[in-house]
């Protein structure tokens, strides 16, 4: 059985983690699985954005460390290649991306909640860099994480493996908005739902220029910003939103 169930609701494309009895940790395979189905997904022109999930306890519990302790130095480089990857592979997702955290997102599970656009957690979910409690460390955390969460309240985290609640997660920003346990794909949904009356080109230019911009300082940043959005009117999507608004009527969006 694969690690990935896969479905298609509405306009979104719907990735679900479901092996529960290992918390849906994530190795080699199962991240290679899960950037397979999102090439699908993203080559969809019907598919407007993609929803992340899991299934049971855990919405991820973190990575599975394959030839870790004792196998071979270099299945383990390659396994924290197919992490990285993953990661990138969610920043560059050409569609809006949405975290639905029916359960806990530790470790790896906490930097791929962070990867995506929006969040929607359930009351009940939990958060956290678990990795010390084991004698690792989270090294790929410090790099994504540490983007978001203030350096005291992340080596907090870290330092005394403790694990946040979801108000907790809501007023740092980790999350968007918290539903009731059983809520929280439907909520997704109608995020999803909104985000496909959108044009498509301008979300996919307007992600893109997000990520690019990220590491940039302000000058750079306005500068880029300046030139992506001549890129971006050049667009037939967005001369026809110009054209909608004149006429006073619904936009019709070609996705080119």
């Amino acid at each position: 059985m694969g690690f990935c169930v896969v479905e298609k609701i509405g306009s979104s494309g719907v990735i679900r983690f479901n092996r529960p009895e290992k918390d849906n940790r994530i190795g080699l395979l199962e991240a290679r699985e899960i950037m397979d189905v999102m090439d699908k997904f993203g080559s969809d022109p019907s598919v407007k954005s993609l929803i992340l999930t899991g299934t049971g306890e855990y919405f991820c519990a973190g990575g599975a460390i394959d030839g870790f302790p004792d196998g071979y130095a270099m299945d383990q480089k390659i396994y924290a290649d197919a992490t990285v990857d993953l990661q990138k592979a969610i920043y560059s997702f050409p569609k809006p991306v949405i975290a639905a955290v029916e359960g806990n997102a530790f470790a790896g599970g906490l930097t791929i909640v962070e990867a995506c656009d929006l969040a929607i957690a359930s009351t009940q979910s939990k958060f956290g860099l678990t990795e010390l409690g084991h004698g690792n460390f989270p090294m790929i955390a410090l790099a994504v994480n540490g983007k978001v969460i203030p350096k005291k309240r992340l080596f907090e985290m870290i330092y005394l493996v403790k694990p946040v609640d979801a108000k907790t997660a809501l007023s740092w920003n980790i999350v968007n908005e918290l539903v009731e346990p059983g809520c929280v794909l439907e909520k997704a949904l109608s995020y999803a739902k909104e985000i496909a009356k959108r044009s498509p080109v301008a979300m996919r230019i307007g992600r893109e220029t997000y990520y690019d911009m990220v590491d940039m300082n302000l000058s750079e940043a306005m500068t880029y910003a300046k030139s992506a959005l001549l890129a971006l009117c050049a667009m037939e999507d967005v001369k026809e939103s110009g054209r909608a608004k004149v006429e006073k009527r619904e936009a019709k969006w070609i996705g080119k």
